[in-house]
């Protein structure tokens, strides 16, 4: 749940709310539920399975937990771990995207469940190399620990961004973003991924509701974007209380331009504006990939929203 741009180590720990978070998390790990259930699915596309025989069954799950997980790591939760298996079960990804590494127990869970269905690859990344929850620590460090077979290939990039993925030139099936939840970035995250997506096209996003536990609402990101796309093309899981969801995107570009020129035109929520080094990369990401009309609607937001003084968004 590392941020997508640099942040202070004190924005970075009160970023998630993380007290808040760890005790909803740790509820949600000592559940007796084994359901597995979608809201708002779409009746043309089959997003997920709830069985598979080959996967990790929930008892697997937690003794990775029991055995790596710490108050103050922050993760996806059990549920949410069944939640992105039963997609990698369904779809089959062969090369599947992380963004943001953080401690990388979720990343050695997804590698596994990867090699249980026919996956290759596993690619990680993270704007810095220190973990936010034990800043004695790189990024990633429990990555191989929960996963130490190689079947599946593990590729870590610390200091590289969804901005930065241009420059990789790789394409992926399926991704998990986890990275800034401060609205603009999760849609900026998708915008990046966009043109390297292949094969289901399935782009999985934590934290739909911690906007719900915040005092002073940053984290509205993944709420924002959620709520822009089509019914048919969005999904959560019914767990857990409905913090994880996907998109799916397989649209057009337009399409996908439409959503994006709505989400940029909702108050921003950033803690200090975006620093020009960000927007440079993001308008020249934009001006590659999209339309002239796009990349003015986002000069637009940025002169109206990217400013100081925090309470002009309205948040």
């Amino acid at each position: 749940m590392s941020g997508d741009v640099p942040l202070t180590n004190a924005e970075a720990l009160t970023d998630a709310s993380k007290d808040k978070i760890v005790a909803d998390k740790q509820d949600s790990m000592t559940g007796s539920s084994n359901q597995f259930g979608f809201s708002e699915a779409p009746s043309t596309t089959s997003f997920g399975s709830s069985s598979n025989s080959n996967g990790l069954t929930r008892d697997d799950i937690s003794k990775v937990f029991k055995n790596h997980w710490k108050v103050g790591y922050g993760s996806v939760s059990i549920d949410e771990c069944i939640f992105i298996q039963n997609l990698i079960a369904t779809h089959r990804p062969q090369s599947f995207l992380e963004i943001g590494m953080a401690s990388g127990l979720s990343g050695g869970l997804i590698a596994t469940m990867l090699d249980r269905f026919g996956g290759k690859r596993f690619t990680s990344l993270d704007h810095d190399n220190t973990f936010f929850g034990d800043p004695t620590k790189q990024n990633g460090f429990l990555m191989e620990a929960v996963y130490p077979d190689n079947a599946v290939e593990l590729v870590k990039r610390p200091f590289t961004t969804a901005v930065n993925l241009d420059d990789l030139d790789e394409n992926f099936d399926m991704a998990f973003i986890d990275a800034n939840h401060q609205h603009p970035w999760p849609l900026i995250d998708t915008l990046c991924l966009f043109p390297h997506l292949t094969g289901s096209k399935i782009v999985i996003h934590h934290d739909l509701r911690l906007f719900r536990k915040q005092d002073v609402v940053y984290g509205i990101g993944p709420k924002y974007l959620y709520d822009q796309f089509p019914s048919n093309r969005k999904s959560f899981s019914t767990l857990d209380d409905g913090n994880i969801f996907l998109v799916d995107l397989n649209i057009t570009k337009s399409e996908l331009e439409d959503i994006a020129a709505d989400g940029f035109s909702l108050p921003w929520s950033l803690r200090t504006p975006l620093q020009r080094e960000y927007l440079d990369k993001i308008t020249a990401m934009i001006a590659r990939h999209y339309s002239v009309d796009l990349q003015k609607e986002f000069a637009r937001t940025v002169k109206k929203f990217n400013v100081m003084d925090r309470f002009r968004s309205g948040l």
